[in-house]
Formats: C-alpha cells, structure tokens, sequence
C-alpha cells in the first residue's frame, strides 16, 4: 500500500510510503495532516501519490507561521503593495499573528487554534493590554493570515486553507458623523480666518478624499470648464497614483471653490517670487508657503480640532467632511449614481451601503411623489 487515511484528532492523517531508505534500508513513511472532510483527505492523498509516482513529491519544511507569514509579505505581497500598505501588513503581523501562532509549525495550523486567536485579540488584543481591538482591525489580520495560507495551498505546503473553516468577526460599519447646514455654515464661517479654509471648502464641496486633495495639481484644474481630474494622490508626503480605475475621474467644481482657487493661485505665485529658487514646486494646490506638501499633523491636530471647537460644533473626523458632501447631496435628490461617481467607489452598491441612513428619507420624498402625480386617481 502506498498511502492511507486515518482520523486524527479534529483531521485526518494521510499517510504516505516513499519506499526504502536507501541508507538505511529501513521503509519511509510521511505522515500529512489534512483538515477538513475525509473526501479533502482523499484528494489530498491521490495528489500526493501522484506526485510521488512522477518524482515530484517534496518532503514539506517545518516551516513556522511566522517564517511563512513573513516569506509571503517578502515575496507575494510587498512587490504589489504600496510602501504604506505594505508597512501596514508588517504592523498586523508582528502585533497580532506573531505573538499567539508565530511558532506553532505552519502544516499543524488548527481552525481552533485560530478561532481562539481571534477571540483574544477581540477580548484583550491591545498593546496596553486594556480591552480588545476593533472587529475590523481583527478582520485585517484574520485576512491576512487566509492569504498566506492560501498561498501555501497553492505551493503545495497546505492541502487546505484553515482559515475556510473559522468564523470571522461581524463588523458593523458606524452611520458616518455629519454636520447639518447650519453647523457646516457655522464651522466655514470661522475657518475663513485659517490659512485651510480652501482646504475645507474643498474637501465640504467636492467629497475628494484627503489624500486626493493633498495631491490635486493646478495642471488637473481646468478653470474653463469647471473641473477637477483626480490622476495623482498624496499620502504622507509620497506622491502615487489612485488606487483603482475608479479613483481616477474628472468631478465637477462648484464657483465658490473656483473662486477660491483663483485667490490661492495668486497668493502661490506671490510666495514663489518671494522664496526664488527656495520654492520647491510641485505644482500643487494646496501647499506650504514653500511648497512642500501640506503637513496633515498641522492641518487636523493644530487647525481643524481648534476649528471645530471655536466654532461650536460636533467634532468630527476630517474624512467625515467627504461624508457630509455625499450627504448633502442625497438628500437633495442627487442620483446615486452621480454620487457614487464624485466620490470615486468602485460600483453604486458602496454609495448606498455606506449612506443607507438616507434612504429612508429618500424613499418618503419618493411617495410624496408618486401621491403628487398619481393620488387624485382613486377619487
């Protein structure tokens, strides 16, 4: 017999013979662990055999999780990821994977052992030990761990991924914080005194991400027209092109913005005459005095936080200002569509998903319709 199949704890054990030893002259078996149905053992046992009868069969390494986890983010994930991206895996491995698997052998990677996993980075996953962490941060590292070990399944080191059978945490994505229109009125009235207010009417009244308007050249304005290209965003002083196809796309500006823009242009090219060669240019919208790119520390902790305090009114993150321009706009009857292309999502299905708190007031404007064009009928 050259292989076999027995239960084995909560999987099976598919026992393969590689022959003599030809050293020793001793049989060679080569015991796999397989988790899942007895029909994943069979089919992990056919394969193995093949691979044995055409000489392709390779004794697995005992490879720990961190040695693999590491590995895959060296080699499958950074030369596709972005430098931030990439940094951000590092962190979710090192913090959350490492400490409980890390040494556990990658083959002997159980479903209850990661189950548990993630139950304790729920209760008390956090660096000062106080509580757990946030389902969608347990969910990142959850992901990551599922593409390594779908990545060994398919190098032949796992037969299947563990990760199939766990159950993941329920995030529950939070209504977005917004101001109404006197709050918003009440905050752009007192920001008109900071060197950001351009920044903030243009985050209110476009919904571009803070990243694209860090990264929004004068060459992408065209004044003309009235609009706004969104080809290069700026992350962290880094400059890269958006994400997704979708990311890139031309949005219409309103006058009061391209007003604004006028008046910024010309306070750069007086800051440029005056700094000479001491100017770096990058042709940016919204930069320093010198124009480097805008320092996101200074805009959020040291003007936006004092803003909203000074002005009375909830505080709020600054990605909750692209919030309130979708908003805004949903309830004044904007097509979702046409939302849904302003912010650059990937499909209308994320528009509605995100702003479902609009809806219902959407669909009462709907009735209100239908019974202006078509109540009089049953009379």
């Amino acid at each position: 017999m050259r292989g076999q199949i027995r239960k084995r704890g909560e999987g099976w054990a598919v026992i393969v013979s590689l022959g003599r030893d030809p050293l020793t002259g001793k049989y060679r078996k080569k015991w796999h662990t397989v988790y899942g149905t007895k029909k994943d053992a069979e089919r992990e046992l056919a394969r193995l055999l093949h691979q044995v009868h055409s000489g392709e069969y390779v004794e697995p390494a005992k490879t720990t999780v961190r040695e693999f986890l590491e590995r895959c983010l060296r080699d499958c994930i950074r030369p596709a990821a972005s430098p931030s991206t990439y940094a951000t895996y590092e962190i979710v491995m090192r913090r959350y994977l490492v400490p409980s698997l890390g040494n556990i052998s990658l083959p002997r990677l159980q479903p209850a052992v990661i189950q548990t996993t993630l139950r304790q980075l729920l209760e008390v996953g956090r660096a000062n030990g106080r509580g757990g962490l946030a389902p969608a941060t347990v969910l990142k590292a959850y992901a990551l761990l599922h593409r390594a070990c779908e990545q060994a399944v398919k190098w032949g080191i796992l037969a299947r991924n563990p990760c199939q059978s766990v159950n993941t945490p329920r995030v529950v994505r939070p209504e977005p914080q917004v101001w109404d229109e006197e709050q918003t009125r009440l905050f752009l009235g007192e920001a008109k005194s900071s060197g950001y207010y351009p920044v903030y009417l243009a985050a209110i009244t476009t919904g571009m991400r803070q990243s694209e308007i860090l990264g929004l050249r004068w060459r992408d304005v065209d004044f003309v027209t009235g609009f706004a290209s969104i080809s290069q965003i700026c992350y962290r002083g880094i400059f890269k092109e958006p994400k997704t196809a979708k990311s890139r796309r031309c949005i219409a500006l309103p006058k009061i913005l391209l007003r604004k823009l006028q008046d910024v242009r010309e306070i750069q090219a007086e800051h440029r005459r005056h700094l000479g060669q001491g100017y770096e240019d990058h042709g940016l919208v919204f930069a320093q005095a010198n124009g480097r790119p805008l320092s996101v520390r200074n805009l959020i902790r040291r003007d936006f936080e004092p803003l909203m305090k000074r002005a009375g009114v909830p505080r709020i993150r600054f990605h909750d200002l692209r919030h309130l321009h979708a908003t805004f706009l949903l309830r004044a009857g904007i097509h979702p569509k046409v939302v849904s292309e302003r912010l650059g999502h990937s499909r209308v299905g994320v528009t509605l998903d995100i702003y479902s708190h609009v809806v219902p007031g959407l669909q009462e404007q709907a009735v209100h319709r239908v019974d202006a064009l078509l109540g009089d009928l049953d009379r």
